[in-house]
């Protein structure tokens, strides 16, 4: 009977060391710190006004928002994954691959899950946003508010690398002084420029910060904007518009997107863009429509020497 008793204690023992395990074991999951301290939060105001707490260090961020995988990715970020968006850039998919940043589904939530992110950034337009809310401290990004430049030093701040971050845009902005003189020597000071490219059956044309190559000609390089892109574009950031139209956007230099796989580019068989004066003059330059979509480090430079190479040769 002794014998029996003392079993049953030695059971009950193991069984509660067992619970205490897990307990630990939990409390630790949800500390988001493997050592058991919790994670030091920081505030952080959003573009709408919205007080939220993230991460001080953040070590595993998901980007949605891949207009920003490129600023993450400079600064050394702890980035986890990222929407595939950026495979179609010939510049930031051989980034993603070195640095072993998984490839998302364009609003795939349940992926998003199950990296465990830290924290979360992704475009205020996003569908998904209480779902990714749910998951992990979430920034909701307001495009269009964000200066190209500014961005970058905000990603930079928002990762503990701001002195980093105002470095690269102080040297990319030496670099685009000395540029502007190279480019103002080839083709004039008051030179101008259009940004176009067709997706599916549309045509559009580029304000001044949206990306395509628009940051660098118009405020890196300082390049004209045509009175109708100026009156009509740059504040909405870009505008749909037909083969006809074209002339009445077109500057002396027009720069030309590939478009997607829908884009027939048929306007450059019209008899309006024929008669175009940069057309005739052989000064339409063609640019990678996936790669310069993009506006970060990696990509404006690219950008940078493809653009200034065209306009100086």
């Amino acid at each position: 009977m002794k014998k029996y008793i003392w079993l049953m204690t030695a059971i009950m023992m193991l069984v509660l060391a067992a619970c205490g395990n897990t307990e630990e074991s939990k409390t630790d999951e949800e500390s988001g710190d493997a050592s058991g301290e919790k994670a030091e939060m920081v505030p952080y105001t959003t573009d709408a006004g919205e007080e939220i707490e993230i991460p001080k260090d953040p070590q595993r961020i998901v980007v949605l928002a891949s207009s920003y995988f490129g600023n993450l990715a400079h600064l050394d970020a702890n980035v986890a994954g990222v929407s595939s968006d950026v495979e179609g850039s010939e510049v930031l998919k051989p980034v993603a691959e070195e640095q072993g940043v998984e490839l998302l589904e364009v609003g795939n939530v349940e992926q998003v899950m199950n990296l465990d992110p830290d924290l979360i950034i992704t475009f205020s337009t996003d569908e998904n946003l209480d779902k990714l809310k749910a998951i992990a401290p979430t920034i909701p990004v307001q495009y269009d508010k964000w200066n190209y430049l500014d961005i970058h030093e905000e990603m930079g701040r928002i990762v503990g690398e701001e002195e980093e971050a105002k470095e690269w845009v102080e040297g990319f902005e030496a670099d685009l002084a000395e540029d502007q003189k190279a480019v103002e020597e080839a083709i004039g000071e008051d030179a101008s420029a259009t940004v176009i490219e067709q997706y599916a059956k549309d045509i559009y044309v580029y304000g001044t910060n949206w990306g395509r190559g628009t940051e660098i000609l118009y405020q890196g390089l300082g390049m004209e904007v045509p009175e109708e892109v100026q009156n009509e574009v740059v504040e909405t950031g870009w505008k749909s518009i037909s083969a006809e139209e074209i002339g009445k956007y077109a500057g002396d230099f027009i720069f030309v997107g590939t478009g997607d796989g829908g884009a027939d580019n048929a306007y450059k068989d019209t008899a309006v863009w024929e008669g175009l004066d940069a057309v005739k003059n052989d000064r339409v330059i063609e640019f990678d429509s996936p790669t310069f979509y993009f506006n970060d480090p990696y990509s404006l430079e690219h950008q940078k020497d493809i653009l200034v190479d065209a306009l100086t040769k």
